[in-house]
């Protein structure tokens, strides 16, 4: 049975005609639709009662009932959406790892010359970046007001991330190498302690007692070395401390950072700047800072 049948409303039997008392067929008058030429009644369908407008049978009905039913919050989307987040997390986590490896073996060759190995790794951020950002330019999505913001900023972060990777690198080649991920835990605090004073932030109670437990960490790892732990047993606070003023260094160039953006965001009437731009013109300047710190250091 069509299923339009059964959703249309039951027809009750209809009676015989009424019979005269001789016997013979009343003569009904004319049905009012017949009389008034009104068009036949359609049976509704699961597109009229959706409001869809159509019929069970017919195409368009069929069509906007499965880009509805595809279309339900929660399903595969969704699903797929969550997956493609947690496969980039995993891979951010991989190659961070791989970054911290390839920084330790880096250095132990080259544990004498942490200028030119910041100088060379520098070189290829600013190749990178601003390759990215001159496709994304010619695509249009970087603007040339982007480009127009001031520099001084720029050149600011420069000088951060100068110093911060110099100073980095510098420790990290006379530090043990499961110390350099603990100290490196301090760029969380230097950057809630520097977002409150230059961004006003304010912080919940967790995220607080957060950074302390990170501090903890720290200071306990610094303190092993004193008392001959296996960490940084054999050397003085002296490393330890130029690790930390890396991330304090690192920390006050990714709040620059976030300064730009805000305000970018309040030059360009709203419309945040690209990340390329900030990222691209930082490296810029760090290669020149670094030039500088190596001239003024030899």
């Amino acid at each position: 049975m069509p299923i339009s049948h059964l959703l249309s409303p039951p027809s009750l039997p209809s009676l015989p005609p009424p019979h005269l008392r001789n016997g013979a067929a009343r003569q009904c008058p004319t049905p009012l639709r017949a009389a008034l030429a009104l068009p036949p009644p359609r049976h509704v369908g699961l597109a009229t009662a959706r409001g869809d407008g159509g019929t069970l049978g017919s195409s368009r009905a069929r069509a906007v009932g499965a880009v509805r039913v595809s279309a339900v919050p929660g399903d595969g989307g969704a699903v797929a959406g969550g997956t493609g987040i947690a496969a980039a997390a995993a891979a951010t986590v991989v190659f961070a790892v791989m970054n911290r490896v390839l920084y330790k073996l880096a250095l132990v060759p080259m544990k004498n010359y942490p200028f030119f190995l910041a100088q060379f790794a520098t070189f290829g951020y600013v190749l990178v970046y601003f390759s990215i950002l001159f496709i994304r330019f010619r695509a249009g999505i970087v603007t040339r007001e982007m480009l127009a913001l001031p520099k001084a900023q720029f050149m600011l972060i420069g000088l951060l991330e100068a110093l911060g990777v110099a100073s980095g690198m510098a420790s990290a080649a006379m530090l043990p190498g499961p110390s350099i991920p603990v100290l490196s835990q301090s760029f969380l605090v230097w950057q809630l302690i520097l977002s409150v004073l230059i961004l006003g932030r304010k912080y919940r109670t967790n995220q607080i007692l957060g950074c302390m437990l990170v501090t903890a960490g720290v200071i306990l790892a610094v303190a092993s070395g004193a008392n001959g732990g296996p960490f940084l047993s054999e050397l003085n606070f002296f490393w330890p401390a130029v690790m930390m003023a890396s991330a304090a260094f690192q920390a006050a160039a990714s709040i620059i950072k976030e300064f730009v953006f805000i305000d970018g965001a309040k030059r360009l009437e709203g419309k945040r700047p690209d990340i390329f731009i900030v990222n691209s013109f930082g490296s810029g300047f760090q290669i020149a800072m670094e030039l500088l710190c190596y001239h003024y250091s030899t």
